[in-house]
């Protein structure tokens, strides 16, 4: 067999059935230590924005507070960051769902449909300020999606976490018209339900980031395999620092409860308090170091940046991002993959790729065969 070329940005080679660590194997660069060192500060965001594609302007605004962290200045218009990061993770949910779900999962032969209305979707209108995107979010989903209004819909999922969403879709095929959403949830349910993925959801608290700061600073590697207090840890819309005292269970056990939690956020971030949802911030790690975070649609970003002694040129930058956290040797995708060692090989290919697309690496992904 004739393995294809390995992209730029490299890929997560996966092996369901064997044991960790070698059930996943990344091939994605590290590219900071080659370009950053000795570069303009004010170049990084635009060039970290080119060199992530797919979190941009996560990657920039990230970029931005780090280096303002850094300098020791203030944080620069708050609730303007809070409405772009809205924004970006709004439609990086909705594309993954509405185009990416379909196309990788091979289940639905209309596959195209769902990407056909994202058109349609308010948050690519670019004569719209974002502000007037958002607030025209609630009914798009509402028509195109659910069925529901996105309030109702929550409403119900707020009562029964674990079981609305499966309700939701076999009352829709059953008594309602499904489009190509509903059509895909209801193909993939049962597998998805089956496949546990208990974890170790990544918080960290307000008093945590200069400890993860140091551990970046320490470690080389840390970034490649990060850990939090010695073990792995997943990250993603399920352990958003919103829900820390939320009463309802995490959407973290199984693989169809985390895609729910990215269809869940999506209605949470169109509702009229969604610019609260994602946590973002930065922090001074001492002379002309700075650490910066936000959550984005895969999980948390971290970047540490460490600036010459006039804070004008970059003299380290390093990227966490959750692709790490999520695709670690050791982490809960890792047990997973290898708890498919018993599962009937004509399945295991399909298995492999839902908890593929529930974890959601930032570059492609292949399933190999042991």
């Amino acid at each position: 067999m004739t393995l294809a070329p390995e992209p730029l940005a490299g890929r997560m080679h996966l092996r369901p059935g064997v044991a960790p660590p070698a059930a996943i194997h990344s091939t994605r660069p590290d590219l900071l230590p080659r370009l950053a060192p000795g570069r303009r500060a004010g170049e990084m965001p635009a060039l970290l924005g080119a060199v992530f594609t797919l979190c941009a302007a996560a990657h920039r605004l990230t970029a931005i507070a780090a280096i303002r962290a850094a300098r020791g200045e203030p944080a620069d218009d708050p609730a303007a960051a809070a409405q772009t990061l809205r924004l970006a993770t709004a439609r990086e949910q909705i594309l993954r769902i509405g185009h990416d779900w379909p196309r990788l999962l091979r289940q639905d032969g209309r596959s195209d449909e769902g990407a056909l209305l994202l058109r349609t979707c308010p948050l690519w209108r670019d004569d719209l300020p974002p502000a007037d995107r958002l607030e025209a979010l609630p009914v798009w989903l509402a028509h195109k999606w659910l069925g529901h209004t996105p309030a109702d819909w929550l409403q119900r999922h707020d009562a029964d976490p674990t079981g609305w969403a499966t309700r939701w879709v076999e009352q829709t095929v059953r008594f309602g018209t499904p489009g190509a959403l509903v059509r895909l949830l209801h193909q993939i349910g049962p597998a998805a339900r089956t496949l546990a993925t208990p974890g170790r959801s990544l918080r960290p608290a307000a008093s945590d980031w200069a400890l993860l700061g140091q551990a970046m600073a320490d470690d080389p590697a840390f970034c490649a395999r990060p850990h939090w207090h010695g073990q792995p840890a997943d990250t993603g819309p399920w352990s958003r620092r919103a829900d820390v005292d939320a009463s309802t269970p995490p959407l973290d056990g199984t693989v169809w409860l985390r895609l729910v939690a990215r269809l869940v956020e999506v209605l949470r971030l169109g509702a009229p308090d969604g610019a609260d949802r994602l946590d973002h911030g930065a922090c001074a790690l001492g002379r002309g170091a700075g650490l910066a975070w936000c959550e984005t649609a895969r999980g948390l970003l971290v970047h540490r940046v460490q600036l010459d002694a006039d804070g004008q040129r970059v003299q380290a930058w390093q990227v966490l991002a959750p692709t790490e956290w999520n695709f670690h040797p050791a982490g809960t995708l890792a047990h997973a993959l290898a708890a498919l060692r018993d599962t009937d090989p004509a399945q295991r290919d399909a298995a492999a790729r839902l908890l593929a697309v529930a974890f959601d690496p930032c570059v492609e992904f292949e399933v190999r065969h042991a």
